[in-house]
């Protein structure tokens, strides 16, 4: 009866040692599974999208493309940028660096050379040469990594990182300083471009453009109308009507405007081409290496130009971004998986505004020429005769440096001077000098300034102008676009099937978080100038 008892627990234990084995074992191939690193990571950067357009539009958008992400997705719905002025290129420099301007060294897409006493791209460099262009670009004025840099680095170089935009800038700063190639369509030419600082320009790229010429592509005859659901624009603006539907041509003269064709879904639909023969021609997501595809897309104005003006367009150019996501989501599913793909989508926040504000109103024209002459005027009657004013850019009044030092006089006091003058201007809000930008401290105004201030590039007073003035270089140019305050914001969207879990979160974060988010979500370091905690999720 012992022997018998003695055996069943033997037994018993036995049972439940395999038990335990099996447990270990599935729990062991749960936390395998759940560890394992993406084949491929997709950031997707979409130029003013815009959380509120999305809602308004989710019950006519397909059930693959943005809704799928959208609904599927972690969303944080509202990323706010907490600087003033950002452009696409600034905002993009945020999102993939994870520091604002004053410390990633990008505030904007072009920037005033004080010792060439011109305006060029932030990231002119004259070392490289342009393939396909004749622009000189590389990413040296881009300080510190990016998330695509740190990828390169947990992967000691193995992840191939692609990049392909519209602009050079929004592709430059979404590849970073380590990427394989980077691509943008040059203005000029028509042509896919890169640049010699980049080791990789594939030919099937150059096949690309002698093969299938984006210049013939976008001939006299391509026109750009509306999609048949594209109910005159009323969803996202309900009080918005036109008599009849909008057609759009990309000519003028004898040849294509490529800068037209950028603000216009064709853009879109010529990057999303690109894309697919790239995932397949360089089989990225293919090999055992986590590889990166950065893509920047466009979802702002036609012409860059008022909403209220061009509702219907702009409505049209959501509905065909969301055909363009859903061929790339099936394209990536089919070559990669999308369970082996980590995606993530944000917007640059919505800041071309060219809205007409309540007739009535206080409003004007603010003329750069014109305040830099009488500037001049009014520091020649304090100092002496001399050029005081050098140059005028992205708001920001640029001194001459040698004639203050000629004159023995202190920078800082001339710049607080000249800031004192400008605030009587008309249409100025407020003039702050950069003395009081880099070593004082008055609180969330200055604060704010300075985020978006660069010290390199950087003028000797920050310009602020009155909601409802239009900025204009002189009486030759166009008056910009009317400044606004209240910038929409757009989201963040994560999407990895059965990784992270749906949810949306309508809590304002702001855009320094995203980076360090991304990061511990593909479990690589943040890049090196962010400073903010990852969101949670």
């Amino acid at each position: 009866m012992k022997k018998n008892s003695h055996n069943a627990t033997l037994l018993l234990t036995s049972a439940l040692v395999l038990l335990a084995s099996i447990n270990v074992i599935a729990v062991t191939a749960q936390d395998r599974k759940s560890t394992t690193t993406p084949k491929l990571i997709v950031g997707i950067a979409v130029d003013q999208l815009r959380t509120d357009y999305l809602q308004a539009l989710r019950g006519k958008l397909s059930e693959h493309g943005l809704k799928k992400l959208f609904d599927e997705g972690m969303v944080y719905e509202n990323v706010v940028f907490d600087f003033d002025n950002p452009d696409a290129t600034a905002a993009l420099a945020v999102l993939a660096t994870g520091a604002d301007p004053f410390y990633n060294g990008v505030p904007s897409s072009s920037i005033y050379n004080k010792q060439m006493l011109r305006h060029q791209s932030v990231f002119f460099d004259k070392n490289y040469i342009g393939n396909t262009t004749s622009a000189t670009l590389s990413p040296k004025a881009l300080i510190g990594s990016t998330l695509a840099d740190e990828l390169k680095i947990a992967t000691s170089g193995a992840s191939k990182v692609f990049a392909i935009a519209s602009e050079a800038e929004s592709a430059i700063i979404s590849a970073g300083h380590a990427a394989n190639c980077v691509i943008w369509l040059d203005d000029r030419l028509g042509q896919w471009a890169s640049s010699t600082y980049y080791k990789e320009f594939p030919n099937y790229i150059v096949r690309q453009n002698y093969d299938k010429p984006l210049f013939i592509e976008f001939n006299a005859k391509t026109s750009w109308r509306p999609t048949d659901n594209s109910n005159n624009g009323r969803d996202l603006m309900p009080y918005h009507y036109v008599s009849n539907p909008f057609s759009h041509t990309f000519y003028q003269g004898n040849r294509p405007v490529y800068q037209w064709v950028k603000t216009s879904p064709l853009i879109n639909n010529a990057i999303t081409e690109l894309t697919k023969v790239c995932i397949r021609q360089s089989q990225l997501g293919q090999s055992q290496n986590t590889d990166m595809l950065q893509l920047t897309f466009y979802a702002g104005t036609y012409m860059r130009e008022s909403p209220e003006r061009y509702a219907e367009e702009l409505q049209d150019i959501y509905l065909r971004l969301d055909q363009n996501i859903a061929d790339l989501l099936s394209v990536i599913d089919t070559h990669v998986g999308l369970s082996n793909t980590f995606i993530y989508l944000t917007g640059t926040g919505a800041t071309d505004n060219n809205s007409t504000d309540v007739p009535g109103t206080l409003s004007g024209e603010f003329n750069a020429a014109r305040c830099s002459a009488l500037l001049n005027s009014y520091l020649i009657s304090l100092y002496g005769q001399g050029t005081w004013v050098e140059g005028f850019s992205n708001l920001q009044i640029y001194l001459n440096h040698k004639t203050i030092e000629d004159k023995k006089l202190a920078l800082a006091e001339v710049q607080q001077s000249a800031a004192q003058f400008v605030t009587m201007f008309s249409g100025v809000g407020d003039a702050v000098s950069a003395q009081q930008i880099l070593h004082q401290d008055f609180g969330e105004r200055i604060t704010r300034m300075r985020r978006g201030y660069n010290k390199t590039f950087g003028g000797d007073i920050i310009v602020q102008l009155q909601p409802g003035w239009s900025f204009k270089m002189d009486d030759k140019t166009p008056a910009k676009p009317q400044i606004r305050s209240d910038i929409a914001p757009g989201p963040l969207i994560i999407f990895a099937p059965g990784k992270i879990s749906a949810k949306h979160i309508s809590k304002p974060v702001n855009a320094t978080a995203v980076a360090p988010t991304v990061a511990k979500c593909i479990k690589i370091r943040a890049p090196s100038g962010s400073r903010d905690l990852p969101l949670e999720h």
